[in-house]
This record gives structure tokens, C-alpha cells and sequence, in this order.
């Protein structure tokens, strides 16, 4: 099912009439896109949707080889979905990503709409639940999709709807409702929309949710080095120093190799924490390593000597 009207293609398309040579990232123009909807789905957008960070690169991203050919894979098959829906072929369009805690999947997510162009809804599960008929809530956000077109529909730890009824784990109402909306919007959802999911608990998933996916990502906890990751997590536009003092840089890395709650998603708030501090005291877009390396002596509670 494709609609014809959708508003994003138009925008696009009109956009790169003006700019020809540019690249079309919906999610830079979202209050442009906003003020095409409806007043009905506007108050989707606002009560239902999270915001979503526009300046995640996909270079950023930090995976591994088997994760990164399947996000090779499916982006390709993405930039030519037009070419295999002519000749009868569906577009692999459904992710699920799956691991601990801070691996990055979520951070991926962002990124591979900023790649693709698409605009993202990354939707408040929890919001979604509470309010009135849940039915209805999740049916309201794929229509949205609908009606946008080129969407990455994303619903993260999305164990807390679609549960597995053998475990054991005692299900509301609201979450089976829930589930099974999906499960029918799934099923006529516009391929050119993509469909994610994620979850730190694969074991606690329906089965018969987990095998409506096209394409499964486990996001390990990582190998961290942080000197790599620092690059990684860095924006363009900010200059590193590395100033840390090496000692203090070794202790660090030990401590987040051993420390089980380490994630690239503390060293990306360190590194972010780092550059706003930058900002805010001199103005400049340079970014101090010995600045990330103290905020992540902090978050691990190492206390260096003065």
C-alpha cells in the first residue's frame, strides 16, 4: 500500500529542485513537515513521538562486521526499493536489534535515518500505553507513516508489549491489545516505510513477533577503547586535543574494560558533556580529551589524586 500524497516525497522532490546536488534528511526539516499534518495527527506527533537528534552520522556509529554488512545489505536494498518493487520484489524493511543495554542500538537507529533521508518516529511506548485505547494509539502511528512516506518507525524495549505468553511474565491487557495492533498494521504497513524494534530482553519477545523481522542485529557489550570511541563520537566541527595525562588515560581503560556496566553510550555522553563544556567556557569548538576522560573517571567513581 502506497499513498500517492504522501508529504514527504513532495517536500523532497521540491527541495532538490532548488538543490540539485544536495541530500534530502527529513529529519532536518521536521517542523516543515510538521506544519503539513493535520490537526489529528499533529496531536500524534506531539503526544506520542520522542524527539530525535539530527546530527548523528552514520560514521559515528560503532559496529561490529557482521552488524555492519547487514546494515550494508539492507541500505542498499532501501536505495534501489523502487527498482525491486517494479519487478514484484518486497524490500526487506523490518530490523529488529537486540542486546544489552548501551551497546548502541539505539544510536545506530538515528543514524540510519539520517543515512537514508527518512524521517524518524521514534515512539513512546510507554506514552502509547497509557493513553486511552491503545489499539487505536498504535494505529494512529502507522497511519501517520502513511501519510508521510519514507518513515523509519522505531519502538524501543519493545519487551514491554510484545511479551512471549511462556515465560511466565504477566501480561496486561493494554500490552496483548497492543501487540496485536501491530501485528495487523505490520501487515499493511507502506513499504516504503521501515519498521524497528529493539530490546534488551530477546527471551522475553512473542515468537510470533520476533518472526515478522527481515533482518536481526545483536549489539554485543563492546571491546571499548576510548581513545577510538572518542573519535568516533565526536562532531565534525570540533577540534581534539589530546591532553589527557597518559597515566590517568591507562587507568581509566582498564577500569571500563572490567567494569560490566561500561557502554559506548557513557563515553558518548562524556564526549558530548566535554564539548558543550567547551562551548560554554571558551566559545570554541574544540574538544579535550583529559575533559572526557575525568567525566568518565566520574561515572566509573575513580578519584585521582591532585
Amino acid at each position: 500500500m502506497v499513498n500517492e500524497n504522501a508529504i514527504m516525497p513532495k517536500l523532497k522532490e521540491e527541495y532538490l529542485l532548488l538543490h540539485p546536488d544536495g541530500f534530502y534528511n527529513a529529519n532536518e526539516h521536521r517542523e516543515e513537515i510538521y506544519k503539513q499534518l493535520s490537526d489529528e495527527y499533529k496531536e500524534v506527533w506531539d503526544s506520542m513521538l520522542m524527539p530525535v537528534d539530527t546530527s548523528i552520522s552514520f560514521d559515528q556509529v560503532i559496529l561490529s562486521d557482521e552488524n555492519r554488512a547487514k546494515y550494508d545489505d539492507f541500505m542498499r536494498e532501501q536505495s534501489k526499493k523502487d527498482l525491486l518493487v517494479k519487478y514484484g520484489f518486497k524490500p526487506v524493511n523490518r530490523l529488529m536489534l537486540y542486546g544489552a543495554s548501551g551497546t548502541g542500538k539505539t544510536f545506530s537507529l538515528k543514524a540510519l535515518a539520517n543515512k537514508l533521508g527518512y524521517i524518524m518516529l521514534y515512539v513512546d511506548i510507554a506514552e502509547a500505553l497509557s493513553q486511552g485505547n491503545v489499539s487505536m494509539n498504535i494505529h494512529k502511528i502507522f497511519e501517520l507513516s502513511h501519510i508521510l512516506g519514507e518513515c523509519l518507525i522505531f519502538f524501543d524495549e519493545c519487551d514491554s508489549i510484545a511479551w512471549n505468553r511462556d515465560t511466565g511474565t504477566p501480561e496486561s491487557g493494554n500490552a496483548r491489545r497492543a501487540t496485536n495492533a501491530i501485528f495487523q498494521c505490520l501487515d499493511q504497513m507502506d513499504w516504503r516505510c521501515v519498521f524497528a524494534s529493539a530490546t534488551n530482553m530477546l527471551n522475553r519477545i512473542d515468537l510470533a513477533f520476533e518472526r515478522r523481522f527481515d533482518i536481526k542485529l545483536q549489539f554485543y557489550t563492546p571491546k571499548l577503547d576510548i581513545k577510538e570511541s572518542i573519535s568516533h563520537f565526536n562532531r565534525d566541527r570540533f577540534r581534539i586535543v589530546d591532553d589527557v595525562d597518559a597515566s590517568k588515560a591507562e587507568i581509566v581503560q582498564r577500569r571500563m574494560e572490567t567494569n560490566p556496566k561500561s557502554s559506548y553510550y557513557g563515553i558518548e555522553l562524556a564526549v558530548e558533556g566535554a564539548m558543550k563544556q567547551s562551548l560554554l567556557d571558551s566559545g570554541e569548538p574544540v574538544l579535550y580529551t583529559k575533559d572526557v576522560y575525568n567525566r568518565l573517571a566520574t561515572q566509573l567513581s575513580i578519584k585521582f589524586r591532585i
